[in-house]
């Protein structure tokens, strides 16, 4: 009969994992294996509650395991440690459930629930395409899960056709993301991750809930579509740059379903809908028929028959048809009528030889997609850093020529200054002595008195051109055009005409000697100067800021835990959504301080203003913050920080990274026990309250 094929255990494999005795191969992944196997251990029930609390039947079992032979390294045995802690903190129907685990055995190994069920995957190639409610029925199923998983701060990070099946009562997520096995199916079919990955992904950004989320819609794109959403090509390098690009190719989708899947592969993460809203609008589209059926009311005839084989082979496993006392030999099913003839027997093996020989191509494949995937991961890291070294570079230097530019006009300016202070000086010495020569000699006689003044109003005119260097100004508040004088002189006649300054002007009576010395001419005062503020493109960059804006900027947590160290220089404003932390509250500089509150401003040396902005925080499920706790006690946490939550290093003042679990209305004295999920999670959970005490956030550390 069709369905899943089980292969004999070969000398590498073990015949004993824990509790379960090995019975069958189902599968070889990249890192892992996967068997089949049953619980015999003495006085262990039939049906034991698993670490989670659920109860479940534990008499055939898929038990997972590594691949590596011998001693298992540390970083390999940290790995499966997590994906054990991952797959353990979700217990829904939605998913392959976690049994049974021991992660410090000679050979660390998990056991999950058994499902006899095919692949989406493989229901697309062996049974065609899915009509339009069909595909919303399958999505229903996936975004619950992903509801679930998301709310605990569990991102499954490898979404695709071959990690989600497909039993009668639903879809059922498996694999998450750790050890990464080709095929729990052992379809002979590989469909490459590269097609169902994120651009941020692809990219080797960090994964969030919304990664998940693209991953979704391209495993719909394909059940609805029969192919990947990107142009066909024959290499896994040309689909890796295509979805790093974001150049989808979502022809041939049928339109009832655009409004489903085209926002779930937006190339931006903040645009993509959450699993709760894509179930919310399926389950909308699907609420005019009843779902009582399950599967057979929703799916084509070829697919519920291809589910019914898989069924059918599992109800047989369970029932004793198959012979596991033979364990070398294949997989075999008791005749129900007259025993097989040698025809048939040798036929059988021709089969599990080809399968086999097929298992072994699609794992060199697998393996050579990986080690391509990740090369191009760490090509596309490298030249990111180098990129970003290249921008930082020029923004030094452009800092530095503006701070060049700066300390030359305040040189000139200084050397202006100077030169008008020592003229000053100058002429201020010149007025003294001729004061005090004047006076020594007497009242002069009337024509040589005309004589000496005349001499003497002369050098004060060039004095006073001098000090006022109209030939150096710059900038001048009188118009162009118009004189306005500081005094006027007739130039022989022995009178001066008083000009518009107001300067006192000295005369003499004609034929005849005044008794009286004359006073001395007062000193010219300068015309004052004004100089237009030099551009000051940080100043301007901090003005352009509105209320309502939000910044791509987050406090990096090197100023320690009383002073802010921003990412950036100047703000930058960017899309309100998912991801950004920083919104402008106010311009005006007077803000409220509180949780998640700063000031940013900058003092603008060009036009001496100070410019402030008053940013709040902003969070959502899956963000992370930079921490410092002592014990079980928390004693600060960086509200305006956004680490990558997987970083194995974070700034000296910090110790920890939070993940927020979930969000709430703050109502009451709603606190910390709002938290957990369950009376099953022993998690350690924090909350704060932000945005004025509205917002409680629930908050675990990122493990």
């Amino acid at each position: 009969m069709a369905g899943m094929k089980l292969y004999s255990l070969e000398s590498n494999d073990p015949r004993q994992l824990g509790p379960y005795r090995v019975l069958r191969r189902i599968a070889t992944g990249g890192m892992g294996r996967i068997y089949l196997a049953r619980q015999d251990a003495p006085g262990t029930p039939a049906s034991a509650a698993g670490p989670t609390g659920t109860v479940v039947n534990h008499g055939l079992v898929a038990v997972k395991t590594l691949l590596a032979e011998g001693i298992v390294s540390r970083p390999d045995r940290e790995r499966f440690a997590r994906e054990v802690e991952l797959a353990g903190r979700v217990n829904s129907m939605y998913t392959a459930r976690v049994l049974d685990a021991d992660e410090n055995a000679e050979r660390p190994w998990l056991a999950i629930e058994f499902i006899w069920a095919p692949s989406l995957g493989e229901l697309v190639v062996g049974a065609g395409t899915l009509p339009v409610d069909a595909v919303r029925w399958v999505a229903a199923g996936a975004a619950r899960a992903l509801v679930e998983m998301h709310a605990l701060g569990v991102v499954h990070r490898d979404i695709k056709p071959l990690n989600i099946l497909l039993p009668a009562d639903g879809p059922r997520l498996i694999d998450f993301g750790i050890s990464h096995a080709h095929d729990h199916t052992s379809s002979t079919t590989t469909i490459g991750t590269f097609a169902f990955t994120s651009p941020e992904q692809a990219s080797g950004r960090k994964s969030t809930v919304a990664s998940d989320m693209y991953s979704l819609g391209a495993t719909l794109f394909f059940l609805a579509v029969g192919r990947p959403p990107y142009e066909q090509t024959d290499h896994s390098i040309g689909v890796l740059a295509l979805v790093q690009r974001g150049e989808t190719d979502t022809s041939g989708l049928p339109p009832e379903l655009e409004p489903l899947i085209l926002p779930l592969l937006e190339a931006d993460p903040a645009s993509r809908p959450a699993p709760s809203d894509v179930l919310r609008d399926v389950l909308a589209d699907l609420d005019r028929v009843t779902t009582d059926r399950g599967a057979e009311r929703w799916l084509p005839r070829a697919w519920n028959a291809q589910i019914e084989e898989y069924a059918e082979q599992g109800r047989q496993l369970l029932d004793g048809a198959l012979d596991f006392d033979a364990a070398e030999a294949p997989t075999r099913m008791k005749p129900e009528g007259a025993s097989e003839g040698a025809d048939g027997a040798i036929s059988e093996m021709r089969e599990q030889l080809e399968a086999l020989r097929k298992q072994r191509d699609a794992l060199v494949r697998a393996q050579a997609e990986e080690q391509a995937e990740a090369e191009a991961r760490a090509a596309a890291r490298a030249e990111a850093r180098e990129l970003a070294r290249q921008e930082q570079e020029k923004a030094r230097k452009e800092r530095e020529g503006k701070e060049r530019e700066r300390k030359e006009r305040e040189r000139k300016e200084r050397e202006r200054k100077e030169r008008q202070r020592k003229e000053r000086e100058r002429l201020a010495r010149d007025k003294a002595a001729t004061s005090t020569k004047s006076e020594s000699k007497g009242p002069p006689k009337s024509g040589a008195a005309k004589e000496g003044w005349t001499g003497l109003l002369v050098a004060a005119l060039i004095i006073g051109a001098l000090i006022w260097q109209p030939w150096d100004k710059k900038d001048d508040d009188t118009p162009t055009g118009s004189s306005t004088p500081r005094a006027t002189f007739s130039s022989g006649s022995g009178t001066s005409d008083q000009g518009d300054s107001g300067t006192d002007s000295y005369g003499s009576s004609s034929g005849g000697s005044d008794d009286t010395a004359p006073a001395p001419a007062s000193e010219p005062e300068p015309e004052p100067t004004t100089t237009t503020p030099e551009p000051d493109p940080t100043e301007d960059a901090f003005k352009a800021v509105s209320y309502g804006d939000c910044l791509d900027v987050v406090d990096t947590g090197y100023g320690g835990l009383t002073k802010f160290d921003w990412s950036e220089d100047e703000p930058n404003t960017t899309s309100c959504g998912y991801g950004t932390r920083v919104k402008v509250t106010g311009t005006t500089g007077d803000c409220a301080s509180g949780v998640g509150k700063a000031t940013w401003s900058y003092y603008s040396t060009s036009s001496g203003e100070r410019t402030a902005l008053c940013l709040t925080g902003q969070y959502h499920q899956g963000d992370c913050l930079l921490a410092k706790h002592e014990g079980n006690t928390l004693s600060s946490i960086a509200m305006l920080s956004s680490p990558n939550c997987t970083d194995q290093r974070v700034p000296a003042a910090y110790n920890e990274i939070l993940v927020v679990t979930a969000t709430y209305r703050a109502t009451g004295g709603a606190g910390g026990e709002v938290c957990r999920n369950g009376q099953y999670d022993t998690n350690t959970y924090w909350s704060t309250k932000v945005d004025d005490d509205a917002t409680l956030l629930c908050l675990r550390a990122y493990d």
